[in-house]
């Protein structure tokens, strides 16, 4: 499996971006208001709910991968799916653009005796219903809130604008990718001219066969899709229950701290947290961090109100942060190394099965080779 060194590696790059979170508090707000803000109004039954609801969103946002590989393996066991399928919240967390946790998954499925290409097209259909549901819940918001947004943040429209239109545009090209195989030619064909270019090729390298290898994927993926449409749509319905799940977690963050938003703008403050992700999704930093961070300041700051809504929002950005990112990231990160344990008993139970076998089987031979020695001794005493 992956080595320790490589997940100490994870760890560290961790340590770091928490250190980046404490620097960015410490740059724009008041650290004695935000430890003041914890020390009288936090409330541990609220926490608890918060984790609670973490829970259920990891709990519903794994299912639709395991709905898809127990499609064709049903044999397959829940339990290692449901591994695989959290492993990601680990593997994505530490990895620009949340790019780790496919790879990992596509090898962890192998040593479950999956074929590469079939779980690269169920991955790619996962990763789809994602994208198709927080870009549908995103649109569904932005029409209802833009007017407002545009006035709560006025001089950040813009770059809200750009970012969700990033996230959108990506959403289209996976689409075209699998409908189109004139696009996935035309693709092809930009991207082998452009590593052409010695700047490019100098840094990249050639990624023509890789590029190929996935529009590749991705057409099968959608010719899956069409062959079971039923599945599919039940896998998008679970990717936005779980993202509605997840994008309450901050209202009920912000009766923890003791500064709760009233209900009637729980839909608003659901709004704010998808626009929130939806529009710094494309940071290349690992968990989006410093964007996603600044984002939540910039949104939740006029929906707060009171007498200090920057420290407010603060703590709560906070305490958002530290749940529905190092939590779940460690929780992904326990989901791993369960797995890892499990499949490294299962080496070892098959060696030793194998084991045995040698010796029933050596033990048979000598057996053999003792009944034949015996049966030469008689021949030879029955013809003295």
């Amino acid at each position: 499996m992956y080595s320790k060194k490589k997940i100490i590696k994870y760890l560290i790059l961790i340590l770091a971006i928490l250190i980046l979170l404490v620097v960015l508090l410490t740059q724009v707000g008041d650290i004695k208001k935000i430890v003041d803000i914890f020390s009288h109004g936090f409330n541990f039954w609220w926490l608890l709910l918060c984790i609670g609801i973490v829970f259920l969103y990891c709990f519903t946002y794994k299912l639709s991968l395991i709905i898809l590989v127990r499609r064709q393996y049903k044999h397959l066991n829940f339990f290692d799916l449901y591994l695989i399928s959290g492993s990601e919240f680990f593997f994505n967390a530490v990895t620009p653009f949340s790019s780790g946790g496919q790879p990992f998954q596509a090898y962890a499925l192998k040593q479950k005796n999956v074929s590469l290409s079939d779980s690269t097209s169920q991955l790619l259909l996962n990763f789809l219903a994602y994208q198709v549901s927080l870009n549908l819940i995103s649109v569904i918001c932005a029409i209802i809130y833009f007017n407002r947004l545009h006035e709560d943040i006025d001089n950040f429209i813009i770059l809200f604008i750009v970012g969700f239109s990033i996230n959108l545009l990506i959403m289209v090209l996976l689409v075209l990718l699998g409908c189109s195989k004139t696009f996935g030619k035309a693709l092809i064909a930009l991207i082998s001219a452009l590593c052409k270019i010695k700047f490019i090729k100098k840094f990249v390298g050639d990624k023509t066969t890789s590029i190929e290898n996935y529009v590749n994927d991705m057409q099968i993926a959608f010719k899956n899709i069409k062959n079971d449409m039923l599945t599919w749509f039940l896998c998008l319905f679970i990717k936005i229950v779980a993202n509605m799940i997840y994008y309450t977690i901050p209202f009920i963050g912000f009766y923890a701290i003791g500064n709760p938003i009233t209900g009637k703008e729980f839909w608003y403050c659901f709004a704010l947290t998808s626009f929130c992700l939806t529009t710094t999704i494309w940071i290349p930093l690992p968990g989006a961090s410093g964007g996603v961070e600044l984002a939540f300041l910039v949104l939740f700051k006029k929906l707060i109100g009171g007498s200090d809504p920057d420290s407010i929002a603060q703590s709560g950005m906070l305490i958002w942060r530290l749940l529905t990112y190092y939590f779940v990231l460690f929780y992904g990160l326990v989901d791993y190394i369960i797995f890892d344990r499990r499949i490294s008993t299962e080496i070892s139970k098959n060696e030793l099965t194998l084991s045995q076998k040698e010796i029933i089987l050596n033990t048979d031979d000598t057996n053999t080779t003792e009944n034949i020695s015996d049966e030469i001794k008689d021949n030879e005493e029955v013809k003295k």
